[in-house]
């Protein structure tokens, strides 16, 4: 006789399974934090393959095939923040400022370093200054053919952790009783943040408009089809509360059935589902839009043999087409538990300081590579050496 399926209101601790995947928060954490590493040595190696094209071209089947782990980045971290607010380790208050506060800084460093050394040493350079700023544009738009540069992962981050906040968390205070049904409608601004981005960099790749350099580090840097991916996960968790309380159940109680393995293997289950089928759907996407673009012969030669055909198409530069890596994410969510604790918390907090002093050593070190490579015209050594002796006398103040 067939064992009788449990509803989702007749399980809990009491009838849970052993299963337990391995993987937690903290491993995704270690893991997301690693692709974001290999995404900076990809950038390298493709300046080096520009720079270089001879010596650099043995790399470039090596590019591609870590292109792919580099993707894998904010799917990690997404799922850690998941694993953080399900398993009620931290509240969305902590993941709102690390997050904003994160994406905050890059905004500021990023400010910075562009208006002081950038644009400040082309200004040193010209006998008008206020010429500086628009020549440093007018250059960046004539050799990117995306026409925008998004790098701040942090800002989808804290897109995501707001999506989670409006949609899952109980105020106590402004938005009680019916009011509730407007904070949930908030989630409509994170969502129409990622919309209006879209179309700002559908805009700037066909070339209507030049986005001014101050909105780069607020542009959501992953394909589209990752955020949708994980709207549609915060929906699940939502309905699946909604369901489990239907039946006379508390929140509290709903509280404590997040915390079994049975229901840590339901959403793993479901996650790898969704993230396989986005991937899948990513692709068809892709391939239809590019065969819009090109035509159907010239689509599939563009498809499987160029990839700078594939890249450069408006579609592909506002993120579709960038999904194929959550085919192979799908799997390793059915070794994620997101209610396993890690024994050692203090690594959590210092993975992302051991990735922020990993990516500056290998900018540092990397800068030095291409120079190496780089073909500029080698210096006379005296000439050289009077070059620096000036240098060293001025900074001695002689």
């Amino acid at each position: 006789m067939a064992k009788k399926r449990l509803k989702l209101h007749e399980q809990g601790a009491h009838n849970d399974i052993k299963y337990s995947g391995p993987l937690s928060f903290q491993s995704f954490q270690i893991m997301g934090w690693s692709c974001i590493v290999i995404t900076v040595v990809m950038a390298l190696i493709k300046i080096g393959i520009r720079l270089n094209p001879e010596d650099m071209k043995r790399l470039e089947t090596f590019n591609d095939v870590i292109s792919y782990l580099a993707e894998l980045s904010l799917p990690f971290l997404l799922m850690a923040n998941f694993a953080r607010i399900l398993n009620n380790t931290e509240g969305f208050k902590k993941q709102l400022i690390r997050n904003g506060g994160a994406m905050a800084a890059i905004f500021v460093v990023f400010m910075i370093f562009f208006n002081r050394y950038v644009v400040g040493t082309v200004g040193l350079l010209l006998k008008d200054p206020k010429e500086a700023y628009p020549l440093v544009m007018t250059s960046f738009y004539g050799v990117s053919p995306r026409g925008f540069f998004a790098f701040n992962i942090f800002v989808d981050l804290f897109l995501c952790t707001l999506v989670m906040l409006f949609m899952n968390a109980r105020p106590t205070k402004v938005f009680t009783g019916k009011m509730i049904y407007v904070f949930r409608a908030f989630t409509l601004i994170p969502i129409a943040y990622e919309v209006v981005a879209i179309i700002l960099k559908g805009r700037a790749a066909a070339g209507s408009i030049q986005l001014p350099s101050w909105i780069f580090p607020l542009l959501p840097v992953k394909p589209p089809m990752t955020f949708l991916v994980f709207v549609i996960m915060a929906v699940y968790i939502k309905t699946r509360e909604l369901r489990y309380c239907r039946h006379g159940k508390t929140h509290e109680e709903y509280q404590e059935f997040l915390k079994t393995n049975r229901n840590a293997w339901n959403f793993s289950v479901f996650a790898a589902i969704i993230l396989f089928v986005a991937g899948i759907l990513d692709i068809i996407i892709a391939s239809m839009l590019l065969v819009g673009q090109a035509g159907t012969g010239e689509a599939l030669d563009a498809l499987m043999e160029s990839e700078k055909a594939f890249n450069n198409s408006i579609a592909m530069s506002i993120g579709f087409g960038k999904s194929s890596c959550l085919v192979f994410f799908a799997p390793i969510m059915l070794l994620f538990n997101y209610t396993k604790i890690p024994k050692n918390k203090t690594v959590g907090m210092l993975v992302p300081v051991a990735g922020i002093l990993l990516i500056a050593l290998l900018g540092i070190q990397g800068m030095y590579q291409l120079i190496a490579i780089a073909p500029i015209p080698k210096m006379d050594g005296a000439k050289l050496g009077e070059a620096l002796t000036t240098v060293f006398t001025m900074m001695a103040g002689q």
